[in-house]
């Protein structure tokens, strides 16, 4: 997909607890696929770079971003008000491509989307395309596991959008099922995303992961013991251009072989980036 850089108008937000919503219209926006993500600047911003944010969702030329306060870039785009201005180049990248991953057409087991905090951010997009392709494979009947974990009840509200989406397919008829777990126990089980995903993973299931580095290399260790299982991973890195000019975003294979997460990634399968002892390169998230 050829992307834009151009200037948007927020649409609308909103705060889902520590996190918000932002909706963005974005002229000719072309649509993207889903893990692909955009460089958003507010235009009174202090900083002189954007900040690469998974899309999280489209509805023609309006697009939603699921932000976390992280940083000063990221704090000016959660403060943004109807009717501001944002600098958008987007989409970009390489994201989840369920036809390439062999679901639903080909699949023996099911689809897991396994995420961690802001780490979600991808999946509300995600689970349309699925639904999509779930309603061309007539006579599919698989299910679709959600498991997303949060560090407590006020960060779980980012939980939200993906809930929505949830509901979408279940409406659809389509077999769809979603797992809370907060550290803190303040919502769903208590625990890690981590811990949910030890008790459901079976053989043959295909997971789509985003989240903090530490939960992607737990989640590589259980898919890589799990007879079938394959995982593809959204990485999180330092990203200066977003477009592959600047290599500001390298990171190293497992073969050693070097990639530019913004070009090249930044989903990549789990045996590009990960052994049985773990990670090797930059650190994955999303």
């Amino acid at each position: 997909m050829t992307g834009v850089s151009t200037r948007g108008e927020v649409a609308a937000r909103k705060r889902l607890g520590s996190l918000t919503w932002l909706e963005v219209e974005v002229p000719g926006w072309p649509g993207a696929a889903p893990g692909q993500f955009a460089m958003l600047r507010s235009v009174s911003s202090g900083c002189f770079l954007g900040r690469p944010l998974s899309v999280s969702d489209q509805e023609g030329e309006r697009v939603f971003f699921l932000i976390a306060p992280v940083g000063q870039g990221t704090r000016e785009l959660c403060r943004l008000g109807v009717g501001d201005q944002v600098e958008v180049v987007g989409p970009l990248g390489k994201g989840f491509d369920l036809v390439a991953m062999g679901w639903p057409a080909g699949a023996t087991g099911r689809l897991l989307l396994v995420g961690g905090g802001v780490g979600v951010a991808p999946f509300p997009l995600l689970l349309r395309s699925a639904a999509v392709l779930a309603g061309v494979a007539h006579g599919w009947s698989g299910e679709v596991l959600v498991l997303v974990g949060f560090r407590d009840q006020e960060q779980a509200e980012g939980a939200r959008p993906v809930e929505e989406a949830v509901r979408a397919l279940r409406n659809a008829g389509i077999g769809t099922r979603l797992e809370v777990a907060t550290e803190d126990g303040s919502r769903g089980r208590r625990g890690t995303v981590v811990d949910l995903l030890a008790e459901e993973i079976a053989p043959q299931d295909l997971l789509a992961v985003c989240g903090p580095p530490a939960m992607s290399e737990a989640v590589a260790r259980l898919a890589s013991s799990v007879a079938g299982s394959r995982a593809w991973f959204s990485l999180e890195t330092f990203m200066a251009c977003g477009v592959g000019a600047c290599h500001g975003c390298v990171v190293v294979q497992r073969d050693g072989s070097m990639v530019r997460v913004c070009r090249e990634g930044p989903v990549f399968p789990w045996e590009a980036l990960y052994g049985d002892a773990g990670a090797k390169g930059g650190g994955p998230g999303c």
